[in-house]
């Protein structure tokens, strides 16, 4: 069973048990998946839905801060649930030191010894991470490590 019959099932489920919220995300992540499947002509492997489910989450970590700020609680409450139900999807991201044991090894591999080379050390260890970590928390560590 592929990712979005996955989607479509939970989808019903969330319909019979009348869960408005739920119900929307399931359709927008639905969307997402169609949108990348007809981008790229093949159906979307488990690591490009890992990182389409990430960027939703990441859009409502950022929708969240915007409507803190403008004192919107029940607009956040709602990004919060959302969020939340996204998480469900989301395989767990990297530890602290399992990153920084890829970043060290990454700095090792390309012999990188100069902050000015982790364009370098980034490049190289996103495309590895593949979604499992964000890349602000990969800079943090790839900047400490140099």
């Amino acid at each position: 069973m592929n990712v979005v019959d996955k989607l479509h099932l939970k989808l019903k489920k969330a319909m019979l048990s009348h869960d408005e919220i739920e119900k929307r995300v399931l359709r927008m992540l639905i969307s997402a998946v169609k949108n990348k499947e007809i981008s790229t002509s093949k159906p979307v492997t488990e690591s490009e839905f890992d990182v389409i489910v990430r960027k939703q989450i990441k859009e409502r970590e950022e929708a969240m801060k915007d409507y803190k700020r403008g004192g919107r609680e029940e607009a956040f409450e709602e990004e919060r649930k959302e969020r939340e139900i996204l998480k469900k999807f989301s395989h767990p991201e990297l530890s602290d030191e399992e990153l920084e044991k890829l970043v060290s090894e990454a700095i090792e591999k390309l012999a990188v010894s100069s902050p000015k080379e982790i364009g370098k050390v980034m490049g190289f260890l996103m495309k590895s991470i593949n979604g499992k970590a964000s890349g602000d928390r990969v800079r943090k560590i790839v900047e400490k490590l140099l």
